[in-house]
């Protein structure tokens, strides 16, 4: 049953257009991020002038850590740490979108009439949702690695790549589904609790903004270690942790541009796993709850 509930997962969001509009969004949005470094770096360099007028706006430090990000291996974290950030906004619209409309357009309750286990259609749908991220993922990681060998060439960037890299690769991008899961379990429980694509939507990005805006507080952990322990509870410094070991499989550090992120007051990166599965869990079955635990209608 799970796989034919998987199976019509997919199709419907392989046929919405949604999901490409946001694809689409995504992809723009990446080649602009690491087209506006490229531009600085020509500006800091003087490419665009043969040497001969140079705009310096970056420290040495800064300058390094971008042309890292626009050449091997660093570009693969530039990528990820993208889907992990305005990624992750588009990834919480899908997701109400791909259970709010099933509210709204009442096919869900003629779905459950020919499936009726309702943990295995939100499973079904959650493994469909993964997929299409991955695959956006790799679309994605395909167009940095075209940016990286056109400013490679263009700025006379240094790269290499090994069989390191490509394992590290692999274990970036499930690491990155993983940061974003919990956002799409909290959106499915904002979507089954409002019924629509808009509860879904605004709800899961209310969570989303809420919870980056409570990493702030981070900075109260150097208060005492008791303060950092209840700190580190919260979702965001366990995000945080997981972002920042990401960009380091590929040599880079995110303090270097974010100087509000201190790294001695996240979680350990074992906490960090843990935390964001309690979070996973918590919201997985509150979605679940809600969805078993009320009478599905028609089109609302």
């Amino acid at each position: 049953m799970l796989r034919n509930l998987f199976a019509a997962e997919w199709l419907k969001l392989r046929k919405r257009p949604l999901a490409w509009a946001l694809l689409a969004a995504f992809l723009v949005l990446l080649t602009l991020y690491l087209g506006l470094w490229a531009l600085v770096i020509a500006l800091q360099e003087g490419a665009l002038s043969g040497g001969a007028l140079r705009v310096e706006v970056l420290s040495a430090a800064q300058t390094a850590q971008i042309k890292r990000q626009l050449s091997f291996p660093g570009v693969f974290g530039a990528v990820l740490g993208q889907v992990n950030s305005v990624g992750g906004i588009l990834a919480v619209i899908l997701a109400a979108g791909a259970l709010g409309s099933d509210f709204g357009w009442g096919t869900l309750r003629a779905q459950l009439i020919r499936a009726p286990a309702r943990g295995q259609y939100l499973l079904a749908k959650l493994l469909a949702l993964l997929l299409a991220l991955l695959c956006g993922v790799l679309a994605g990681l395909a167009v940095g690695c075209l940016i990286a060998l056109i400013a490679g060439a263009a700025l006379g960037l240094p790269s290499s790549l090994n069989g390191a890299d490509l394992l590290a690769l692999g274990a970036g991008t499930l690491r990155s589904l993983y940061v974003i899961l919990p956002y799409l379990l909290a959106t499915f429980v904002c979507a089954a609790f409002g019924r629509s694509a808009l509860a879904g939507a605004g709800g899961g990005l209310i969570f989303l903004a809420l919870d980056v805006g409570a990493g702030s507080l981070g900075s109260l952990g150097m208060v005492s270690d008791a303060v950092r322990f209840v700190v580190n509870l919260m979702l965001q410094p366990n995000i945080n942790r997981l972002v920042v070991a990401n960009a380091a499989l590929f040599g880079l550090d995110p303090t270097v541009l974010a100087s509000g992120l201190d790294l001695a007051t996240l979680p350990s990166l074992t906490q960090a796993m843990l935390v964001v599965a309690v979070y996973c869990a918590m919201f997985g079955y509150g979605a679940w709850r809600l969805l078993t635990r009320r009478d599905i209608t028609g089109a609302g």
